[in-house]
């Protein structure tokens, strides 16, 4: 199945989210409970460093900044934020993420606070000047992802700042998925047990879904081969993008 666009791409958004919500509260979120464990046992999983986009791309995060992470992990991308004074908030469904980041912005007295919360079930009490999404993109299914879309639209002020990552479909866990998982459409797939999902971008795509945004920066390729914890060494196939939200 071919790319949709951007329109028909968030008409997805509202349909059957509040009842994806009510059943992750209600079994809990499995890939939390995954990722609460490997947080237990390393304490930079993700590595220790703020991604090479936020350093490059400095002039777009000003030290007064009001920030959103969406899945803030152990606090790699926005403990460095905060030190500079920015005012950052935090979300993730691993509560082992969010007491590491809390424990660790008391310890330094940080403006930094992290919250319990899926990304369907968070809702803001203003625009932000600047949002990370990195890495959350290729964990939903075409439902979540049109869900998360719309969410960006709203949660970020005009000209307020995105930072993205995602997947691609030349990504070479494309063709194993296709072989082990069930597909859910020519680019999305879920897991045998019906926990996890996996979704990948066309090329472009990024660009579309957000159309009228101002491109500061947009690469899509293969990722550095890397590890996560003690895991194997992996290469992705990436997609990088820094947008600004339209002023009008």
């Amino acid at each position: 199945m071919r790319a949709q666009n951007a329109d028909q791409f968030l008409i997805l958004a509202t349909a059957g989210v509040k009842g994806r919500i009510k059943q992750l509260k209600q079994d809990g979120d499995p890939l939390a409970e995954n990722y609460d464990s490997a947080y237990e046992n390393d304490e930079a999983l993700f590595g220790s460093n703020e991604s090479h986009l936020l350093q490059k791309y400095a002039d777009f995060l000003p030290d007064d900044a009001s920030v959103l992470d969406l899945g803030v992990g152990q606090g790699r991308n926005v403990l460095s934020l905060a030190r500079r004074g920015c005012q950052v908030t935090g979300i993730d469904t691993s509560q082992v993420a969010v007491d590491t980041v809390n424990r660790l912005a008391s310890e330094e007295n940080l403006p930094l606070e992290a919250h319990l919360q899926d990304f369907r079930d968070y809702e803001p009490d203003r625009a932000y000047d600047v949002a990370l999404c990195f890495g959350l993109m290729q964990m939903l299914d075409l439902q979540g992802c049109a869900s998360l879309v719309d969410r960006l639209h709203h949660w970020i002020r005009p000209g307020g700042a995105l930072f993205l990552t995602a997947w691609h479909l030349e990504d070479p866990s494309f063709d194993t998925l296709c072989g082990q998982w069930e597909r859910r459409s020519g680019r999305s797939f879920r897991s045998p047990d019906g926990k996890m999902n996996r979704l990948f971008l066309e090329k472009g795509e990024i660009l579309k879904l957000f159309f009228r945004w101002e491109v500061v920066h947009h690469w899509e390729g293969q990722g550095k081969p890397h590890k996560h914890g003690t895991g194997k060494l992996e290469s992705h196939g990436e997609v990088e993008a820094v947008l600004i939200r339209p002023k009008k």
